[in-house]
């Protein structure tokens, strides 16, 4: 038996919970909290635009690179602040640089992981914005592509976006749909 969640009246995605983490079309969405902006630090500066609702970094070859990339960095400053500063600056690199390389790798080689922001976590356009995430990291590099193909399935009259007074007024999906 699915349970529902009170805010949106959908099923909950995963573990029960109120769609903190999810699974869709393949991708891991993990909603972006604080203590999650805490681990992986730069989440907190890609999530800082308001209109970045969601996002997700490269996976597949291209992730694997990057993140393997990442981590040599990771490896030579750590060394280097190892040298200057001691154990602090080798667990400051590590923090700072060393979890989102292992996330990147994780992504590109188990499980796609996308993230929205909290404020979205119960939005009606959330699965949007997953399928948004999904198709860049099934490989849809171009966000016109991605925008052009959401226009074919969805219009702002169809998803009664002008009479919606929860859709906040600088959601992009909204925008996007609406000066189409």
């Amino acid at each position: 038996m699915q349970k529902r969640t009170r805010e949106a009246g959908h099923p909950a995605r995963a573990w029960g919970g109120p769609s903190t983490i999810g699974s869709f079309l393949g991708v891991r969405v993990v909603v972006l909290s604080n203590l999650v902006k805490f681990l992986f630090p730069p989440l907190f500066f890609s999530s800082m635009p308001k209109r970045a609702i969601g996002f997700s970094y490269p996976s597949g070859r291209e992730g694997k690179l990057i993140g393997a990339a990442l981590v040599a960095a990771t490896g030579v400053v750590s060394f280097l602040m190892v040298k200057t500063v001691g154990i602090p600056g080798l667990a400051l690199a590590a923090w700072l640089t060393g979890g989102t390389a292992g996330l990147i790798i994780y992504g590109s080689t188990r499980e796609r992981v996308a993230f929205v922001k909290q404020y979205c976590q119960y939005c009606r356009l959330r699965p949007l914005i997953e399928e948004h995430e999904a198709m860049h990291l099934s490989g849809v590099a171009s966000e016109e592509v991605v925008w052009t193909e959401a226009r074919r399935k969805y219009s702002y009259a169809s998803l009664g976006l002008a009479d919606d007074p929860k859709i906040c007024t600088f959601c992009p999906i909204a925008k996007k749909l609406r000066d189409h």
